[in-house]
């Protein structure tokens, strides 16, 4: 038996965008990590009491994503395995933890495998706040690329297109 590990999203920057029911997985929380400190709303969970532990670390240590994401997913699955049953870990990710959130993937991936219960709760993404700010509904066609692994043959010019994981 292990804790629960439930990794909930952190909107893309203003604590009005958080659930109430997100709020309320954070606070009750065995254990709360996430995955970095250099998020906005972090600073008003603080300001509540909310103690969390980040990854921010790891990002120093590692000489690339893949390598950080890999070594964050490691870890949140020890961390469950080594919980009290009945207890639940959470993880706190910028955005929606199913858009752009690799150590999410990974965890969909490996937690089954060890028999650790996963749930993902959503959160806004940068992507409703584009889709207001550039003025166009998604069901007009649009696409989203990774910068990382950009390839020109995925360009299609009569779709909006998004680029993501652009970091410099």
């Amino acid at each position: 038996m292990s804790a629960a590990l439930t990794v909930v999203g952190l909107g893309s920057g203003d604590a009005d965008q958080l659930t109430v029911g997100i709020i309320k997985k954070m606070k009750h929380a065995a254990t709360l990590y996430v995955r970095t400190l250099d998020h906005p709303v972090l600073n008003d969970l603080k300001q509540e009491g909310l103690e969390m532990t980040s990854f921010d670390a790891i990002y120093e240590a590692k000489d690339s994503f893949p390598e950080v994401y890999d070594e964050i997913a490691d870890r949140l699955i020890e961390a469950a395995r080594k919980g009290e049953p009945g207890t639940e870990i959470v993880y706190a990710v910028p955005g929606h933890p199913m858009v752009a959130e690799a150590s999410v993937r990974l965890l969909k991936e490996r937690c089954p495998q060890m028999g650790i219960s996963l749930r993902v709760l959503g959160g806004e993404s940068f992507l409703d706040e584009a889709f207001i700010r550039l003025g166009f509904d998604p069901i007009e066609g649009f696409q989203l690329l990774d910068a990382s692994s950009l390839n020109t043959e995925l360009v299609q010019p009569q779709l909006h297109t998004l680029i993501g994981q652009v970091y410099d």
